[in-house]
């Protein structure tokens, strides 16, 4: 092609003095004096830290790809993309993504649109293999990402681009943070998971609730707005009448029977056994619990089984969830929201008998006083006033130190967590229609559930599964001592598979993110196998 081709408004070659650039819509991709000097002059300049991945932004022509894989630490991917479709066409056209472009192709690959905007989930999901048939490396691979644009990007694809590294950054984000959760909590989450789980078929399945109840649903967070709330109950119903469903989050609950409102059901989603403080004296009340099955197991000593339903958080997404939900014996599950709150107001959009129901919250307000953090009669309320003595007053100083947030013409305050929350809380809301500007929020439609498939005859005998699970636990600890003697390759193998089905035995580990076959790593395993046997025995 030649000048006389610029004004076309499909993209096309243009040849300059040194290479070719590409004209589109009027302008140009590249120089159109040196069409690689810029790019190569920012690859140069360039520093690259390991397990980094790097958004290939419109490398049209590929300039500038070759040298910056040759400067890629390790654990590091360039991933190219073009969400232009006359663009990607060209790009076919050209041949640029039949072959490789770099010399190494295990360093390249390139992203389809519509992958390119699951990018986020798609860094944190195993096993995930893109349209061009290059498989994702696992999560925990990357610590990073960084965009370079390789061509010049009009300002609606680039505004697009940017929302994209945004969620992708925040996907990375939330998983190492969860690691963090993961390496505290994660031996605890799956042993109460166990524990919950060997006692499922005696409790209420949870969907006998769904689409059950016709009258208004009220959840109630332990946020300083849930005292209004209980005084619009306590006025509403002064003749005895029970106008409402009420549902609300464990940390909820003493201070609406203190109040004389009983819910219809709680839920807890806390592994630790602290939040067992909330249920003192409310065994007798009435109230019907809905648990995570990794939340803490000696909730079940103060309620009878049938009192209980049990949903599943996917705390982690891990092969041996995947098996047990194939098998049916899982209730339905959720994604982890981080807030009980949150999950008790997604539960009760399923709840409701139909969209005309309305669902209504109070104390989500994920926002406090100064020196506050609960609204009164919460367990972390009243513990202020349980430790406080003469040298320590019941002031928490500690929640006056953030951020401020501004809400009901008062200064309040928040945390990087809970702003999150809110941010889960707004896009579940906006996601299901419009919402009422002023006062409690009331929802309209239902949101879809995440259920695993319908139990399946001959294995839905939870209590057979969980000692399967424990004959292949003895299988892995009669192979780590050298009971069972096998070649070294095959041994590799076979404990390969079986270790990396069963990451309940590894999650919570500082380098648990995935399996590693070292003699360490094997070591801390045989240590948790015992731990496990005792629990599924």
């Amino acid at each position: 092609m030649d000048n006389s081709s610029i004004n076309n408004n499909k993209p096309c070659l243009v040849q300059t003095a040194q290479g070719f650039t590409v004209s589109y819509k009027n302008r140009f991709l590249y120089s159109k004096y040196n069409p690689s000097k810029a790019i190569n002059q920012i690859i140069g300049e360039l520093k690259i830290e390991p397990q980094t991945l790097i958004l290939c932004v419109s490398p049209v022509l590929t300039y500038g790809l070759k040298e910056l894989a040759q400067k890629l630490p390790p654990d590091c991917l360039l991933l190219g993309c073009e969400i232009d479709p006359a663009l990607r066409e060209f790009m076919k056209q050209l041949e640029v993504i039949a072959a490789s472009p770099v010399p190494d192709s295990s360093k390249y690959t390139f992203i389809e649109k519509e992958e390119l905007f699951e990018l986020g989930p798609l860094l944190t999901k195993p096993h995930v293999t893109l349209k061009s048939g290059y498989t994702l490396p696992p999560p925990g691979t990357f610590r990073r990402i960084i965009r370079i644009d390789f061509s010049a990007i009009d300002p609606q694809s680039n505004t697009i681009y940017e929302k994209v590294m945004e969620n992708a950054t925040n996907a990375l984000m939330t998983f190492w943070a969860n690691r963090v959760t993961l390496v505290k909590f994660g031996r605890k989450y799956s042993t109460n998971f166990f524990k919950n789980l060997s006692i499922l078929t005696d409790t209420t399945p949870i969907t006998k609730f769904f689409a059950s109840v016709g009258k208004p649903i009220i959840v109630f967070g332990a946020g300083e707005s849930a005292l209004d709330g209980i005084k619009k109950i306590k006025k509403e119903c002064s003749d005895g009448t029970k106008k409402y469903f009420i549902l609300c989050a464990d940390t909820a609950l003493q201070p609406l029977v203190k109040s004389g409102i009983i819910p219809d059901g709680v839920f807890i989603e806390e592994a630790q056994n602290v939040i067992s403080k909330c249920f003192i004296g409310m065994s007798e009340c009435g109230t019907h619990i809905f648990a995570g099955l990794s939340s803490v197991h000696s909730i079940t000593r103060f309620f009878k089984p049938v009192d209980i339903s049990f949903f599943t958080t996917q705390f982690v997404n891990a092969s041996f969830l995947e098996r047990f939900d194939k098998a049916g014996i899982l209730p339905p599950k959720n994604d982890p929201f981080g807030s009980v709150g949150i999950t008790a107001w997604y539960y009760a959009m399923l709840f409701r008998k139909d969209e005309t129901v309305p669902v209504y919250t109070w104390g989500l307000d994920f926002a406090y006083s100064a020196g506050r953090t609960h609204t009164k009669g919460a367990m972390a309320d009243n513990a202020r006033f349980f430790n406080s003595n003469r040298i320590k007053n019941d002031a928490n100083y500690a929640a006056a130190f953030c951020e401020p947030a501004f809400k009901k013409n008062e200064k309040m305050y928040t945390t990087p967590i809970m702003a999150r929350y809110n941010e889960i809380m707004n896009a579940l809301r906006q996601a299901q229609g419009p919402q009422t500007a002023q006062g409690p929020q009331a929802a309209t439609v239902v949101p879809e559930l995440v259920e695993g498939p319908e139990p399946v005859e001959g294995q839905a005998d939870t209590l057979l599964i969980l000692k399967q699970e424990a004959q292949a636990l003895l299988e892995i600890k009669s192979l780590l001592t050298g009971e069972k003697q096998l070649p070294q390759a095959e041994l590799q193998n076979v404990l390969t598979k079986l270790i990396s089905e069963r990451e309940y035995l590894f999650l919570h580990f500082p380098d648990g993110q995935r399996f590693n076959y070292t003699q360490s790593f094997l070591n801390r395993v045989r240590v948790e196998i015992d731990y496990f046997l005792k629990i599924l025995k």
